[in-house]
């Protein structure tokens, strides 16, 4: 069963690649840089990734 997309996206290929998720580098400065694994979620909305600051397991962050 297909997810239940917002208003006007399609599932494309690309957006596929997101929800399976990739690891980048979150640059603040110069000085900080943090690798953080993020991950489009189903919704297409809402991104997750991993904070070991705040002592949680996830996190999301929504659009």
């Amino acid at each position: 069963m297909e997810p239940m997309l917002p208003p006007g996206i399609q599932l494309t290929e690309t957006l596929e690649q997101m929800q399976q998720g990739t690891l980048m580098r979150k640059v603040k400065s110069k000085s900080w840089k943090k690798q953080r694994f993020f991950k489009l979620q189903d919704d297409c909305m809402t991104i997750w990734y991993e904070s070991k600051r705040t002592g949680k397991i996830e996190s999301a962050c929504e659009y």
